[in-house]
């Protein structure tokens, strides 16, 4: 059996990103919350690149922040014109606001699951095969696939003290430490991810098969709007260029060109 194919994905700054547009002053800027950690390399460009955008937007700014560290009052207050973030993140904040916040979604990804990888054959939640291994997870008690099932899974099975537990900031951290060698068992996607793809995980075990994907939402006063329209297309453009297929297979939730 041949070993799998795993293509290095590389490591970036993802933290803050603008560009400026050309055209009249007076515009506003688009704001763009990235609370996914998405770290597409190409994740500002198509925003940049957009006539439509420049119409209707004087710059363009992709801020990244980690969950646990997202001040509520900037969802609350409607900083950001477009949040991308799993659906906890925005309920949770919304709940005790009639109607919920200031956002609806307009796109979203599909559903996936949560599995344990390793580069040496599929994990096994036993002692033996846990003991002396390093389960790298992902450094956010909110993310569902990377933290919360994973530590579930190994509390239930009386092994949460057996591996040595690793963290990182960052989905793709993660992934390059089990590449790299760092750790010797993550959390992983569960998608059915191409051979054009550029994740390519060994088979694992399958902790959880179905998992709500994060969505893409746009402040409420701009729906229907040709602004929203602008937007619409970049996510568009956006998940055709891709690195991974799970991201390729967006779909829209509201329809700028509709009511």
């Amino acid at each position: 059996m041949h070993a799998p194919q795993l293509r290095p994905l590389v490591s970036q700054d993802y933290d803050l990103q603008r560009c400026e547009l050309p055209g009249e002053p007076g515009r506003p800027v688009l704001r763009i919350l990235d609370a996914v950690y998405l770290e597409q390399p190409n994740n500002l460009q198509p925003w940049c690149d957009s006539a439509a955008i420049a119409r209707h937007f004087a710059a363009v700014e992709v801020v990244t922040e980690h969950r646990d560290s997202i001040d509520l009052r900037e969802l609350h207050e409607l900083r950001h014109t477009l949040v991308v973030a799993k659906p906890e993140l925005i309920d949770s904040a919304g709940r005790s606001v009639p109607g919920g916040l200031g956002y609806a979604p307009v796109a979203r990804y599909p559903r996936y699951g949560s599995q344990l990888v390793s580069m040496d054959g599929p994990p096994q939640l036993s002692a033996a095969w846990l003991r002396g291994k390093r389960l790298g997870l992902l450094d956010d008690p909110n993310s569902v696939s990377s933290y919360q099932i994973p530590m579930a899974a190994l509390r239930q099975a009386g092994l949460a003290d057996v591996p040595e537990l690793v963290y990182y900031r960052s989905y793709r951290q993660l992934y390059r430490a089990l590449f790299d060698g760092e750790v010797d068992v993550i959390p992983g996607l569960l998608s059915p991810e191409g051979p054009d793809s550029a994740l390519q995980l060994p088979p694992g075990l399958v902790l959880q098969q179905t998992i709500p994907g994060p969505a893409w939402y746009l402040r409420r006063d701009l729906l229907g709007s040709a602004a929203h329209c602008a937007v619409q297309d970049t996510l568009q453009s956006l998940a055709r260029d891709a690195e991974l297929d799970y991201f390729r297979r967006l779909r829209l939730e509201h329809d700028c060109a509709q009511p």
